[in-house]
């Protein structure tokens, strides 16, 4: 255990000429800039196409990274927890997308991003599909600095999930669920 303490504060702690972070590493929305991604979402479908009614419970984590100021690319790795009146199932997912920025600046701001990608379920996701689906996710929301590299995130999240008729027209019931999502960025 005590070998491991100069080794936790050595990576943790910095010099004091490299804590004064550049204001484009501070920005989620700077260029170059690098982010750790975390959060959760939940959402229920918003308008049923479906035998089933489906709520769905979400943690993800990905990367971001600033292609130029206001506009960053993010990968993530979503896992999902689908109540559905079959049994419920897990999906786990795969997405790239985009997030730019409406207005606002380095401290606080108010974007819009998008993503595409793929999942596996355990089971057919939703009752009457497939476990192979696309996701294509959207949402509006707000980032707000709470640290030097760490930005606070709330937004209003869109998920649509289907196989695109893969399996044929009557096996491709989708989900359409809206909800809030809350997540954090650490800038690295």
């Amino acid at each position: 255990m005590w070998v491991l303490l100069p080794l936790i504060f050595a990576t943790t702690t910095r010099p004091a000429a490299a804590q004064a972070a550049p204001a484009a590493e501070r920005d989620p929305f700077g260029r170059q800039a690098w982010h750790l991604e975390l959060g959760v979402h939940a959402g229920i479908e918003t308008w049923n196409y479906n035998i089933s009614h489906e709520t769905m419970y979400g943690a993800w984590q990905g990367f971001t990274y600033g292609m130029r100021k206001g506009l960053a690319v993010k990968a993530s790795w979503p896992l999902y927890y689908v109540e559905q009146r079959t049994a419920d199932a897990f999906l786990l997912g795969a997405t790239v997308g985009v997030r730019g920025r409406i207005a606002g600046g380095a401290r606080a701001s108010l974007f819009w991003e998008f993503d595409v990608g793929v999942s596996k379920a355990e089971i057919d996701t939703p009752p009457g599909g497939t476990r192979f689906n696309y996701l294509a996710l959207g949402a509006i929301g707000v980032s707000a600095r709470i640290a030097p590299r760490t930005h606070l995130l709330g937004s209003l999240r869109w998920l649509h999930l289907s196989n695109n008729g893969l399996a044929g027209r009557h096996r491709n019931p989708d989900i359409e669920a809206v909800g809030p999502q809350v997540g954090v960025l650490i800038g690295f």
